[in-house]
This record gives C-alpha cells, sequence and structure tokens, in this order.
C-alpha cells in the first residue's frame, strides 16, 4: 500500500489522538533482528471486547460519522501500517483498571492456516502499560520490512530511518504539539514541532490572501518571506528536510492532522500544469477540511494522499494562480539584507518590463522608456543610439534566465546581491545620475530616490 516507517507510525498515532491520548512514547533500541518498536500512549485504552474488535481487518464502517477528534475512517490503519512494517502485532491496552492484550503473528497464521488472534503476550508488555492510569501499548516485532538480515550496516540505517520517522511526526502533527494537546516522544526526547508557515516569523514580512471558505473548507494562501530575511540555517530549515521547492504548494490539514505537505494537486492553469519550481518556492497554501468530507477528497487509507473535489478545482486554481504570481514577485527581488517592499498603491516605472511569455517560454524585455534610458539615448546620435537600442534589445533576447533559476536554486543561501555590492562609488554615481532623470521628468528629489531605490531594490 506504499506505507513508510513515518507514514506507518503517523497512522498509529491517529488512534492514540483519537483515544484522547496526551503522550506518545516511541522507543526502539536497536537489537539486530530481535528490535522491537514500541509506541505507548496515555489515552482511554480499550476493554477486551474493544480491543478484539479493533484487531479485525476493516473494524468500523467507513460510512460511520466520527467526532470532530476521530483521525481514523476505515478501520484499517492498526493492521494495515502494521504489516506494512513487520510480522507480528501486539496490543495491550488498559482500560477501567482492566488490561486486555491480543496479538496477530503472520508466521503462526501461515502455520496452521487460519487467522489465529492469540491472546498470550509477554508479562514486561502488560507491566508498561500497568503503570499508565489508562493506555494502549503498540508491539511491532519481526521488522522483516524495517531491517534487513542481509544490511552490513542496519543499526546506521535504521537509526536514519527513525530520524525521519521523528522529522515526519513533527510536521504531520506539528498543530497538536504546538497547541500542548500532545506530547510526542521518540526514545524520551520531545519531538519539536515543524510549521511550514513558519510563524516564528513576522506577518509583516509574509504576503496573505483573503481567507477563502467554502462550506466546510477553509483555505488562506501565504508568501513566505523574501529569502534575505533568513540566516542560512534558518532557509535551510525553513525548507524542511525536502528543500524549499518540494514543499511550495498546498498543505491539506484534516481536524488538525497534516494530510499532504506541497505540491500543486494536480492543478491545471489556462491549461497548462502547475509545476514545481523554484521561483514559486516562497508560496504556501493552507487547506483545512474535515473528516466529514473524506469521500469528496478521495481520502487514501495511509491518510497522505487527498485529492481536491471538482468542485473546488477552480476556485483553489485561482488562489494557486494568485499565489504563485505574488510568490514569483517576492523571490526574484533583488535587494540586501532588508529589502524594501513598494508602498502600495504607488506606481513605479520598472527598468524590466514584466516577463511575459513568447511561443512557451518565458520573454523578457529592458524599459525603453525608462526615464535613465531615454536620457542616455537622447544625448546620442541617431545611429548611435540605434546601436545602443539593438545593445539593450540583445541583452534583453539572450539574458540566460534559466541558467541563472538553475544556479539560484542550487545556492543554499539563496541570497541575491546587491547591484554594486562592491563597488560603491560607482552605485553612488549611477545612482546620482538616475535620481536626476526622473527629476527631469518632474518628479522631486524624494519622489526620483523612491523610484531609483525599487529600479535598484534597495
Amino acid at each position: 500500500m506504499g506505507y513508510s516507517l513515518e507514514t506507518a507510525i503517523a497512522d498509529l498515532i491517529d488512534n492514540s489522538i483519537t483515544a484522547g491520548a496526551r503522550n506518545v512514547d516511541i522507543d526502539s533500541p536497536f537489537c539486530g533482528q530481535e528490535t522491537k518498536i514500541y509506541i505507548l500512549d496515555d489515552g482511554e485504552g480499550m476493554s477486551e471486547e474493544r480491543l478484539v474488535e479493533a484487531m479485525r481487518l476493516g473494524s468500523c464502517s467507513p460510512y460511520t460519522e466520527r467526532s470532530k477528534k476521530d483521525l481514523g475512517r476505515f478501520g484499517l490503519g492498526l493492521k494495515t501500517a502494521t504489516f506494512s512494517q513487520c510480522k507480528r502485532l501486539t496490543v495491550v491496552s488498559k482500560h477501567k483498571g482492566s488490561i486486555a492484550a491480543r496479538c496477530w503473528d503472520l508466521d503462526v497464521i501461515v502455520e496452521q492456516n487460519k487467522w489465529c488472534l492469540l491472546k498470550s503476550v509477554p508479562q514486561e508488555y502488560i507491566d508498561k502499560v500497568n503503570q499508565l492510569e489508562s493506555g494502549t501499548l503498540v508491539v511491532w516485532e519481526k521488522l522483516d520490512r524495517v531491517i534487513s538480515e542481509k544490511d552490513k550496516k542496519a543499526e546506521h540505517n535504521f537509526n536514519n530511518k527513525k530520524n525521519h520517522v521523528r522529522n515526519h511526526l513533527s510536521l504531520t502533527f506539528h498543530r497538536f504539539i504546538e497547541s500542548i494537546r500532545l506530547t510526542i516522544r521518540i526514545g524520551g526526547i520531545p519531538v519539536d514541532p515543524w510549521n511550514p508557515f513558519l510563524p516564528h516569523k513576522s506577518s509583516s514580512l509574509k504576503k496573505e490572501l483573503p481567507v477563502t471558505r467554502l462550506g466546510n473548507v477553509r483555505i488562506h494562501g501565504m508568501v513566505m518571506p523574501h529569502r534575505n530575511y533568513f540566516t542560512d540555517a534558518e532557509y535551510k530549515d525553513g525548507g524542511f528536510r525536502r528543500g524549499w521547492t518540494q514543499m511550495q504548494g498546498f498543505y491539506i490539514y484534516r481536524e488538525d492532522r497534516l494530510l499532504t505537505a506541497g505540491g500543486w494537486l494536480g492543478l491545471k492553469s489556462d491549461g497548462t500544469s502547475m509545476l514545481q519550481e523554484h521561483h514559486y518556492d516562497l508560496a504556501r497554501i493552507c487547506v483545512d477540511i474535515t473528516n466529514s468530507t473524506d469521500f469528496d477528497w478521495d481520502i487514501d487509507i495511509k491518510k497522505s494522499k487527498a485529492t481536491p473535489p471538482d468542485y473546488l478545482r477552480d476556485t483553489l486554481s485561482s488562489i494557486a494562480k494568485a499565489i504563485r504570481k505574488m510568490a514569483y514577485e517576492t523571490y526574484s527581488y533583488r535587494g540586501t539584507q532588508k529589502p524594501t517592499s513598494p508602498k502600495p498603491g504607488k506606481t513605479y516605472i520598472p527598468l524590466w518590463n514584466t516577463v511575459s511569455e513568447r511561443n512557451g517560454k518565458l520573454f523578457y524585455s529592458l524599459n525603453a522608456t525608462h526615464p535613465y534610458v531615454k536620457d542616455i539615448l537622447s544625448e546620442l546620435q541617431p545611429e548611435q543610439a540605434g546601436k545602443v537600442k539593438r545593445l539593450l534589445k540583445l541583452i534583453a533576447e539572450t539574458i540566460p534566465a534559466e541558467s541563472i533559476g538553475f544556479e539560484a536554486s542550487k545556492s543554499n543561501s539563496k541570497k541575491m546581491s546587491s547591484p554594486f555590492e562592491t563597488e560603491p562609488d560607482e552605485l553612488t554615481s549611477i545612482k546620482a545620475e538616475m535620481i536626476q532623470s526622473f527629476m527631469n521628468k518632474g518628479m522631486n528629489e524624494a519622489e526620483a530616490r523612491e523610484q531609483v531605490d525599487f529600479v535598484l531594490n534597495l
């Protein structure tokens, strides 16, 4: 079914949250082929009757109406998640002072050729649960899909997988952790939340679209701050472990639990698929849905995929197109450590014309009507002015946009250098000439300086 270790464990934590758990402890000391994974929560636990039912495949109808805190749907997660990773599942649960235990062992099922739900479990498992007022322990053994006996670096690779689990849980359940509704510990160390909308960065540095509400769906598009507002370490962290380009796009939350992180949901703009390209890196859109819309969104068993219903696709496409445009404008803004955003409602005269498409490719052109360009051309003889115009057109037509974008996407810091950064005297001279050109157009000095700062992004 395509489970990874991290998505499988997340599926089990869904059950813990549904059971009202405030703490989930995951422990998995490496012991070669004898390694076990323990997942212990302090939820309400299950009676023996309820536990036996929970061990059954399809234990709950997907059509059953569920409470808002219920993160399940198909009654399959405990079993499918487990058997995607191992061959033996043991569950011990304490409810109202009574302890119940059951075990599925695929080897026993094969050996006896019938479904044998075992009752006998090790005493140590019962002891772990007995120390709680209520709760449930899930133990995975025979981790044949997690640890290979042929792997000479099994311990190293297993530790890497545990790091992936920590990262995945920090993102998937970040709202629960942030709101102190849930504490997840791995090996006794708490999992810190990772919020893709970077709340630690001031909202004044972000661009946002108004919240859109359509029935039970809430959509909020945001553009993260310009890269120059981050230290190198902050920017790397802001891309999570997958990088900014992979993290751009939609984030679908179902009852505060993250389902999908990044990507454009297969949406199209003007007949063209929306791709994850580096100049849209800062675009992130939050979509909140309820568990009552699961069938509309075609939620899969792993709860790691969501497909928007047809009646929402046009709205989502429109929002995505707007936020991608805003992200492009922010991403391409050249500036110093603290770039100044253009003032709302203010008209600026650009040196470069807005990017457009020609024959399906991006096209750039210099603004020949810019006051500074016009002043220079007016001082030349017609023949010389014609040559300069052709030179400017040549520069625009041959600008290596794709190479610039590719190199920028590879850069660790993603910071753009300021114009004439190593030639301050040259910058001062050019600024003075440009300011004069705008003043020749009838602007006062303050307005002229503002226009020049916009062109140079200072």
